[in-house]
């Protein structure tokens, strides 16, 4: 299963080159515009009982997008930033976007940052290595209404020239977490509390494999908590979602965990890729997918 999560990170980049009739027409610095055909890779689901609580057509709304293009060196040679005047939609094509003509140019895509000035506070960084390191803030939330703005990522490698067509195949920069609580004690619920530990506040803006650890501060000091005032009664089940970073951690240290309080009574599991009994298991939590965890409460 792992090895999927992998391939769905590397699905998100769409490689192309440029088109056979502008191979001799390039002209190397000149500013050219393109159209840019921007689609979502469909998230990963795993778990046997996942749900999704928003249809696509709701979490994954292009609202903006950056551009950021670094040639074949990795110098950074252009940025920009679209703010698409109230348009959404799930996909988008034929976007005019402009450019510098250059071979073998890395063209670098974030969505729904909903910050035009982070140029002006020199965020991105001026060259290839250093932004595919680099982290932005993403903030945890259950509250499912703000989930229309979902920050999404991708990029393409080719040679830009004018009049192109740019596709690009974009991946969440957020992982849902999905909480199935079921109630075997035999007793009625109340007054519960779902708190989640090592909770990721920062996701690379550039998706890849081999992806260095979250370092310490990129984690929430205090834990998240989330307080269900209803009943849950005996053999009835309740799910809950998150939304976080993913969690990109090494080992169970600095693992995700859900604690479920009620009643004077604790349960909890540590969340991760592969499950509980796996030998050296993974304990990441991978961007773009979906994880539904069962929890029983006897």
């Amino acid at each position: 299963m792992k090895q999927w999560h992998i391939i769905g990170l590397i699905g998100c980049l769409l490689l192309a080159g440029c088109r056979q009739d502008n191979l001799c027409t390039m002209e190397e610095g000149k500013e050219v515009n393109v159209s840019l055909s921007l689609g979502m890779l469909p998230p990963e689901g795993t778990g046997t009982r996942a749900t999704a609580p928003h249809i696509p057509e709701v979490e994954n709304l292009i609202h903006d997008i950056w551009v950021i293009q670094f040639d074949a060196s990795g110098i950074r040679i252009r940025q920009d930033y679209y703010d698409r005047d109230g348009a959404s939609g799930l996909y988008v094509e034929n976007f005019t976007a402009t450019l510098v003509s250059a071979s073998n140019s890395t063209v670098c895509l974030v969505v729904n940052t909903n910050d035009p000035n982070l140029a002006d506070e020199q965020f991105w960084p001026n060259n290839l290595p250093a932004f595919q390191q680099k982290l932005m803030d993403i903030h945890a939330s259950n509250d499912l209404s703000e989930r229309d703005r979902m920050p999404m990522c991708g990029y393409w490698v080719g040679n830009v020239t004018e009049g192109q067509t740019l596709s690009v195949m974009l991946c969440r920069m957020m992982t849902r977490i999905n909480l199935v609580v079921n109630n075997e004690t035999e007793e009625e619920l109340t007054d519960l509390t779902v708190t989640l530990s090592n909770v990721p506040t920062q996701a690379y803006v550039y998706p890849s494999i081999n992806q260095a650890a979250l370092p310490n501060d990129a984690y929430l000091t205090e834990s998240f908590n989330d307080t269900f005032t209803g009943e849950i009664a005996a053999g009835a089940s309740q799910q809950f979602y998150y939304y976080m970073a993913p969690n990109i951690c090494t080992d169970e240290a600095m693992a995700t965990k859900a604690t479920v309080t009620s009643g004077g009574k604790t349960w909890s599991v540590t969340l991760g890729t592969d499950s509980p009994d796996t030998a050296d298991r993974d304990y990441a939590l991978y961007a773009n997918n979906y994880y539904t965890f069962t929890l029983n409460l006897k």
